[in-house]
């Protein structure tokens, strides 16, 4: 009797330890969570409704949207079409397809993703991906529709992890998938999964147009650029708390906190898995810059305003990489003259550097050669 007596009480406490694992995205929400808040059982939103009539009960549990036994394998586990949901049918609605799913308003550029992990877990990685421009919504989400945006590498135990991940130039609504993949060495092979939708509008911040051509209004202008990348910053203090994504001055160089730290040297704390991100050097004093244009520029035909222009010596500012840049700003870099088209990746530098870095075609347009 004492023993069937035990055996229960094993029974009722399993449960509870279930919902108490592992972890979602908070910010910007996911769809799971976005469905949650709007009511389980009395949704109001449109999607969240025809989620519910699809199956939604897994939303009681959001931290579970998982899958065992994976090690990097995560293909071989979810097939396409069921992303979203892992293939759980009790979350077979969060697969619709569907364009009115509630999504974050987001710009291109640096923004932070965070995870609350209900279960601190050992960590391989966690990484994001995105869909790519064009992506058709009303069509079944697969994985080589997503394209890799950010890697975190290894990790140890959070409760918060926090992700600063930059998000490439898109416009309209977009889908971010992200992967937290536990240490099957020193933790056990899971992986768990997250779909959170997102709004970039315009691509530049403002709301989204329905007309079939996209342009910018490049106006005459003339705006003093700032070389002196660390004119307003403080020097980093051991002693002060800094969180994330504030910038300090540190032996010339401008660092940013990727999340919360105290009395971490920026120098010896920037790789890649370090808590400060290197913007690199501070650069010197204000130059000016100039860039005009009689009509709209279209963004869409990068090639355009090169054609229109013929080669010959620039008169443009050198690029400073980690200076403030300006839409329509027009600097020279390597033997080439390139205007800003996305300001908040033209400031990044770094891999959106122009004609150098991985990803510099996503922050600007290659006008002219100089030579």
């Amino acid at each position: 009797m004492a023993a069937l007596t035990l055996l229960a009480g094993i029974a009722t406490m399993m449960p509870v330890a279930e919902t108490q694992a592992h972890g979602y995205v908070s910010s910007p929400k996911s769809r799971v969570i976005m469905c949650k808040e709007n009511g389980i059982e009395n949704p109001t939103h449109p999607a969240c409704i025809a989620a519910k009539a699809a199956g939604n009960g897994g939303l009681y549990t959001p931290q579970e949207v998982a899958v065992g036994g994976v090690r990097d394998d995560h293909r071989d586990f979810i097939p396409d079409g069921q992303l979203c949901s892992v293939g759980r049918s009790n979350l077979a609605g969060m697969d619709l397809n569907r364009t009115d799913w509630p999504a974050t308003s987001v710009t291109p550029g640096v923004r932070q993703f965070v995870w609350t992990n209900t279960a601190a877990h050992k960590t391989t990685y966690f990484r994001y991906y995105i869909t790519r421009e064009g992506h058709n919504l009303t069509q079944p989400l697969k994985w080589d529709d997503l394209e890799l945006i950010h890697d975190s590498g290894p990790a140890d135990q959070e409760l918060f992890s926090y992700h600063n991940v930059a998000l490439p130039y898109r416009t309209g609504k977009h889908i971010v998938y992200s992967i937290w993949q536990r240490d099957w060495v020193r933790d056990a092979a899971e992986g768990f999964y997250q779909c959170i939708d997102v709004d970039f509008g315009d691509g530049t911040g403002g709301p989204g147009s329905s007309s079939s051509s996209s342009s910018t209004a490049v106006s005459s202008s003339s705006s003093s650029i700032s070389n002196d990348t660390c004119a307003a910053l403080t020097d980093w203090n051991a002693s002060a708390v800094y969180n994330g994504n504030q910038q300090v001055r540190h032996n010339g160089k401008r660092y940013q906190a990727k999340w919360w730290t105290q009395g971490q040297n920026p120098a010896t704390n920037s790789d890649a898995s370090g808590v400060w991100l290197d913007l690199g050097a501070c650069g010197g004093s204000p130059v000016s810059s100039s860039s005009s244009s009689s009509s709209a520029a279209a963004v869409s035909s990068q090639s355009s305003a090169a054609s229109s222009v013929a080669g010959g010596v620039c008169s443009s500012p050198t690029y400073s990489d980690g200076a403030s840049y300006a839409n329509g700003a027009l600097v020279q870099n390597g033997g080439s003259e390139y205007r800003c088209l996305v300001a908040g990746w033209c400031t990044v530098g770094g891999p959106y550097a122009p004609g150098s870095g991985w990803a510099w075609a996503n922050a600007w347009s290659l006008e002219r050669s100089c030579q």
